[in-house]
């Protein structure tokens, strides 16, 4: 059993972003179980895949977040290609069930919204509200695209950019930073 102050529950580890997740950092890892019933671990795709969240609260049939759905769907291939795994966040079962059978994308329910506020995916009032990450296969944060702040939604172009971009982010591959 860990005792002390070395304990922290998920919340308090969350609690360390201040006010949203931003571009550098790490996305913290969490388990959720997904509309499936399984469980889903981010450290089970460390290393492995690149991943982008798009957490969408409780409005997954409302646009914006039903159209980049549309877009993320009919480009999955290229999503496979780019070794990426699109993670879809909602806040309950009852958000995600419109979505059941056909989403092609893995389904989380992150129920009493503690993933999307430590995200940053809130509005001021602490509402969860759409936001997307794109991170690399050990969760660093290339793309975020926070509520507020002037970001809508990417589309699903932008966000395979993003991927191509992570891609090719070693020595021997090419572009050592984004061309500007």
């Amino acid at each position: 059993m860990v005792t002390g102050s070395s304990a922290m529950t998920i919340v308090e580890q969350l609690g360390r972003f201040a006010s949203h997740a931003r571009r550098g950092e790490l996305l913290p890892g969490f388990r959720l179980p997904a509309i499936d019933g399984s469980s889903v671990s981010l450290e089970s795709y460390r290393g492995r895949t690149n991943l982008v969240f798009l957490f969408a609260g409780d409005k997954v049939d409302e646009s914006p977040v039903a159209v980049l759905l549309e877009e993320l769907v009919a480009r999955r291939e290229e999503f496979t290609l780019e070794a990426a795994q699109v993670l879809v966040v909602v806040t309950s079962q009852l958000a995600a069930v419109p979505q059941r059978g056909r989403c092609a994308f893995l389904v989380v329910v992150d129920d009493g919204a503690h993933i999307h506020r430590n995200v940053g995916a809130t509005d001021a009032a602490g509402r969860p509200v759409p936001a997307v990450f794109v991170t690399d296969r050990f969760r660093e944060i290339f793309a975020a695209y926070p509520p507020g702040h002037g970001s809508a939604l990417p589309g699903a172009k932008a966000i395979l950019d993003w991927l191509v971009f992570i891609n090719i982010q070693c020595p021997e591959c090419g572009v050592p930073e984004w061309p500007t």
